[in-house]
């Protein structure tokens, strides 16, 4: 255990910032996951996701970003529901029960504002959003901001600053009543005090115009002098800033933003949390290993190598080190490997980790522990940046629901019979084992996952580590010694000997038949003629080799259509256009890539246009003949789409057959995951799977 912990030495060392000290150097960033109410007040479920994260070791906490200034304040990804306020007095007394939450488990917290400016959605509010200088509907687009033509970008006059400045320093001081340890301003991504310092938004040619390094911070520096004159001297008081700006003429470099470091040190900053943004293929910068979804576009070549190791933001935080003595947070997509690796090099002071901290909240003690084998797996899949609210974790179903899926001793000791290896079942597995059943998990096929490797070979393991889900199962199951029988098909025998208390059943779903002329047809594949094809290679050779051999042979034509363009269709599409095959995606709905978390939905759909992908939505399938698929398009006109090939992919169907056959046999009996399933818009099949095995397996 001490040669374990010793591995990470410096990650769990110490760290003294002001009168505060941090156990360790893990921080956790704020990161909004809309888990307040409607009206932006602390909720229970939001205490509790935070309590989690602190009971479980980090350093610090950031508390996801409150605006002071309602409703302008809210940024326009949808967040204006579950967003946090801090606007007015009325909301610290319930601020103030979430630090006293935190402060139990030796965990210091700070306090995060922010303003949205231009990144208020005005479609929804018909409030004209606020920036720095006006912008035109044109600009705002190519800021990739919710433009809205009727209401183009506001620049603020001078007495507007002033109340800006000083309303961001009253937030500091509600934030200081509820008994935070200290506040970050928030002057980075897309928000309003960026657009002050980036030229890429300030056109002004006054004293906070574009001029010079000094006029554009101004507005920060205000800011900071004004808390701390306010707030003391011994209150911590930090910035968040983006280190770099890419994909467009005059973003923030690397050189600008350590001279404007060295200003906001002198302005009495007590640290420079260095996160990052980016325009067009850049966006979403501060996630950087989502870049190279679905494949990295010329500009990015340069930045690849980087996004792995040291970090794609990394390089202008070390220079930010470099020039200033206040410590230096690195972000963007950082483990507790990579973590120890930049401390022990001096890149960085403290490493912030969000999303391996919401798939794991109790990383720090982990690592402290030696218990690395415990570690759940974050799969960067944005789950939890989703257009779920609140916010979600795939991995972790307990992220915003740690009260009711608490994981605690069973009242009763149960012998429980669990029928299918897939996400669900695995999930159900681990839990009833943990909660003191005793557990014996079967699978007709010879190995785990369900139809976890047929999705890895298909998306491949660039940026979602699929695999890494199974290994971790498998890893745990072992451990809690869960027997786990595989290549054994149930039968109503089996159950009736093995007499389980308990029986959960979790066969997966049913691959959807379809009827229609022609669907016979040689050239027609459907999605279970696929799964079938490729199940006994995948055994052979593995997801990974598999997917390699398929760029030089697949049995399909060279013109595909694939019938169904939810996440199945688009990521089959995916694959097979990098393998050189003209595609086209018909879909019956209104719209694509239905299941796929939002960032990559936008990335995969963008990079299937600029292929030449045909997406068509709102169409009827007439019928497949020998020149192809004859369709109806929602606007009424009758179209044959050419194919050499054509491929049903369409979502899985409920499959309660087991059930039936086995209901009343127990005195217990669930089934989850995909086969008890309904398909619903933004239903992402993993996620689910997880958390209805979580649900069953804290129930019985």
């Amino acid at each position: 255990m001490k040669k374990r912990r010793e591995q990470f030495e410096k990650l769990l060392s110490p760290l003294q910032l002001k009168d505060v000290t941090l156990k360790n150097r893990i921080w956790k960033p704020g990161a909004v996951m809309l888990y307040g109410d409607v009206e932006g007040y602390v909720t229970e479920m939001m205490k509790d996701f935070y309590e989690s994260i602190a009971k479980g070791g980090a350093g610090m906490i950031v508390l996801e970003m409150a605006v002071p200034d309602y409703p302008l304040g809210f940024d326009g990804f949808g967040d204006m529901p579950g967003m946090l306020r801090i606007d007015d007095d009325k909301f610290i007394p319930k601020v103030s029960e979430l630090v006293q939450v935190v402060h139990k488990h030796n965990c210091p917290i700070i306090g995060q504002v922010a303003h949205g400016g231009p990144r208020h959605p005005a479609k929804e509010t018909g409030l004209q959003p606020i920036s720095a200088s006006d912008l035109n509907y044109s600009e705002t687009l190519e800021l990739d901001l919710d433009a809205v033509e009727e209401l183009p970008i506001r620049g603020l006059s001078i007495p507007e600053i002033e109340k800006i400045v000083d309303q961001f320093v009253e937030g500091a001081e509600r934030f200081q009543k509820a008994g935070v340890d200290g506040v970050e301003i928030h002057a980075a991504h897309f928000y309003l005090l960026n657009s002050f310092l980036s030229r890429a938004y300030n056109k002004r040619n006054d004293k906070y115009g574009c001029q010079s390094i000094e006029n554009r911070a101004r507005i920060l520096v205000e800011i900071l002098k004004e808390s701390r004159a306010r707030l003391g001297k011994d209150f911590i008081i930090g910035v968040r800033i983006n280190g770099i700006e890419l994909g467009i003429e005059k973003g923030l470099t690397p050189e600008e933003t350590r001279d404007i470091s060295i200003l906001l040190e002198k302005a009495g900053t007590d640290y420079i949390s260095v996160s990052g943004w980016g325009f067009g293929s850049f966006a979403w910068l501060m996630q950087p290993d989502q870049m190279i979804y679905p494949e990295p576009t010329k500009a990015m070549k340069p930045y690849v190598k980087q996004i792995k190791k040291p970090g794609l933001l990394i390089p202008p935080a070390e220079a930010i080190k470099k020039a200033v003595s206040v410590p230096v947070v690195g972000v963007g997509r950082l483990d507790h490997w990579l973590g120890e690796w930049l401390l022990r090099k001096g890149k960085v002071d403290l490493v912030a980790i969000n999303r391996y901290l919401i798939a794991n909240p109790e990383l720090p003690n982990k690592l402290a522990s030696g218990e690395l084998e415990d570690i759940r797996p974050c799969l960067a899949c944005l789950q939890c940046e989703d257009r779920w609210k609140p916010r979600r974790c795939r991995m972790n179903p307990g992220a915003g629901h740690e009260r009711e899926l608490a994981i605690t001793p069973a009242g009763k000791k149960k012998k429980v019979m669990i029928v299918g290896g897939g996400p669900a079942g695995l999930e159900a597995a681990m839990v009833a084992k943990l909660r003191g059943h005793e557990v014996l998990l079967y699978d007709k096929e010879p190995t785990l996952g369900g139809l976890l490797p047929l999705a890895s070979l298909v998306k491949g393991n660039e940026v979602e580590d699929i695999p890494a889900i199974i290994r971790y199962y498998r890893t745990q199951l072992n451990k809690l010694g869960v027997k786990v029988i595989l290549g054994k098909e149930v039968t109503t025998e089996m159950v009736d000997e093995i007499n389980p208390q308990v029986l959960i059943l979790s066969p997966g779903g049913k691959f959807s038949s379809f009827e229609i002329s022609g669907i016979n047809r040689r050239e027609v594949l459907t999605s279970a003629d696929l799964h079938r094809r490729s199940k006994s290679l995948m055994r052979l050779l593995g997801p990974k080799v598999l997917r390699w051999l398929t760029k030089f042979y697949l049995p399909v034509g060279k013109k595909v259509v694939i019938m169904g363009g939810s996440m199945y269709g688009c990521e089959i599409a995916e694959f097979l256009i990098k393998r050189g095959r003209k595609v086209s995606i018909v879909e019956t709905s209104e719209k694509l890539a239905t299941g796929m978390p939002l960032l990559p939905t936008s990335r995969l759909t963008s990079w299937l246009v600029k292929k030449g992908t045909m997406m068509l939505t709102s169409v009827r399938y007439e019928k497949i003949t020998e020149e192809g698929l004859a369709i109806i398009t929602k606007e009424g006109l009758k179209r044959v789409l050419e194919a050499d090939t054509i491929l049903v992919v369409l979502p899985l169907e409920p499959n309660t057959e087991l059930f039936k056959a086995f209901e009343g046999k127990v005195p217990e009996i669930y089934l989850i995951g995909d086969a008890r399933k309904e398909g619903k818009e933004g239903d992402t099949i993993i996620a689910n799977a997880i958390a209805d095995g979580r649900r069953v397996g804290c129930v019985i």
